[in-house]
């Protein structure tokens, strides 16, 4: 188990690299059309990895209520959760070519169609994808989680 962990977590850490150079540099190879199937395996390990650190802090409840343990536990799920319900809205709208509705900064209005670019939305999910995942994976793999105080 302890293999499939260190493989799973280096998964994540390498697309969370990968995303970082692609974002911060905008190397031409590979596309953004590849990267996004190679996260979204990304954000299934992040949120697998919060929900099972999540459960061992319920199995271990006999232990006395530290507030860091609980805020290290909770935020990294929540954070993942939210990256998952974001990046599987982006995505799927982005590979069905549903009409999508984004808030203009500049004229604050909400403006619906396929015309509006949809990359704002994107620099929000590839931050926080950064963040998120890369964090969880290094977790992973010092194995640190769940965390003892």
């Amino acid at each position: 188990m302890a293999i499939v962990l260190k493989l799973l977590s280096a998964y994540a850490i390498l697309v969370a690299l990968l995303v970082a150079v692609k974002f911060i540099f905008g190397i031409p190879q590979p596309t953004w059309e590849v990267i996004n199937w190679l996260m979204a395996g990304g954000v299934l390990i992040a949120v697998g990895g919060a929900v099972n650190c999540k459960i061992a802090l319920e199995r271990d409840s006999d232990a006395e209520p530290d507030l860091r343990r609980f805020l290290d536990v909770n935020v990294p799920l929540y954070a993942a959760a939210a990256l998952l319900i974001a990046f599987a809205f982006q995505w799927s709208s982005e590979l069905g070519d549903h009409v999508q509705i984004l808030a203009e900064l500049t004229a604050n209005e909400v403006v619906a169609g396929s015309d509006v670019p949809i990359s704002s939305m994107w620099a929000y999910i590839d931050t926080l994808y950064i963040i998120v995942t890369g964090m969880i994976g290094v977790r992973m793999w010092n194995a640190r989680w769940p965390a003892n105080g």
